[in-house]
This record gives C-alpha cells, sequence and structure tokens, in this order.
C-alpha cells in the first residue's frame, strides 16, 4: 500500500508539472496575441496584477500576487529545507562510532564538494565562453553612461 501511494504521489507531480507548463506556455501565448492585436495595455494591467517583480525599478503600482506567493513559497521552503538538512547531517554523523568510517566519509563528502565545485566551475566558463563568441552577450561600457536628475519641488 505504501509503494502504491508513493506512485501515486509521483502522478500527481507529474500531472501538476505539465498544468504548469501548459499554463505558462498559455500566458505567454496569450501575452503575444495581446500585444500583436494592439491591446499591450491590457497585458500590462494583467502582468501589474499578476506576475509583475514587485522589487523591480518602476513597479510601483504593480500588485504581482504570483510574484508574491512564489517568493513566499521559496522563502518557506528554505525556512524548512535548510534546518532539517543540517540536523539530518549532524544526527547521521553523531551516530558513528567508528572513526575510520567517519574519516571515509568525511573525505568522500570533501571530494564530491571540490568534484562538484570544479564541474560547476568549468560549465560556468564553457557556457559563458560560448555566449560571448555568439554575440549573445554584450558589454556596457559604465563610462558612457550618463545619470540625468529630473527637476523636483521637494
Amino acid at each position: 500500500m505504501k509503494q502504491n501511494s508513493g506512485k501515486q504521489l509521483a502522478k500527481k507531480m507529474l500531472i501538476a508539472l505539465v498544468c504548469g507548463l501548459i499554463a505558462g506556455f498559455g500566458c505567454i501565448i496569450f501575452r503575444e496575441h495581446l500585444n500583436s492585436s494592439g491591446q499591450g495595455e491590457l497585458w500590462k494591467t494583467i502582468n501589474n496584477i499578476l506576475f509583475q517583480d514587485i522589487t523591480a525599478e518602476g513597479a510601483t503600482s504593480a500588485i504581482g500576487i504570483f510574484y508574491i506567493i512564489g517568493q513566499l513559497f521559496v522563502n518557506a521552503l528554505q525556512l524548512i529545507i535548510v534546518p532539517m538538512v543540517f540536523v539530518s547531517i549532524t544526527l547521521a554523523i553523531c551516530t558513528i562510532t567508528d572513526t575510520k568510517k567517519l574519516g571515509r566519509i568525511s573525505s568522500k563528502t570533501i571530494l564530491t564538494f571540490f568534484t562538484t565545485t570544479v564541474c560547476a566551475l568549468i560549465f560556468a566558463g564553457v557556457v559563458s565562453t560560448v555566449v560571448y563568441h555568439l554575440g549573445l552577450f554584450n558589454a556596457v561600457d559604465a563610462g558612457k553612461i550618463t545619470v540625468q536628475q529630473r527637476n523636483s519641488r521637494f
């Protein structure tokens, strides 16, 4: 019975993932339709109410319902997951009584950490080099940027 409930959970997660992808692509198609039919202001209103990052510059009139819910969800996950993983690892290490076994586990952990770090750095270097050479990255010369001040009554 337990194995069956695990399969049911996996099915529900897969269905939710597919529904989320469909909804996301539907929003993109709807946005493109509105923009191409000259109703860009309607999309701007929908975007401000539902999707806008309220911390972005110029988003003073935005509500961003999905942005707020998403940020709450991610922060709640971080609040729960990080301490839970830390406590689980700490308790697992505390139950090991054999020092040789602890040394092997520690060295494997450190080796895995350094290996994944090196792989991530190599991957980031390759991707950035490819993006740069394809011309998809445009650097901005900060010396040519001018700051304009608005006249204010205050």
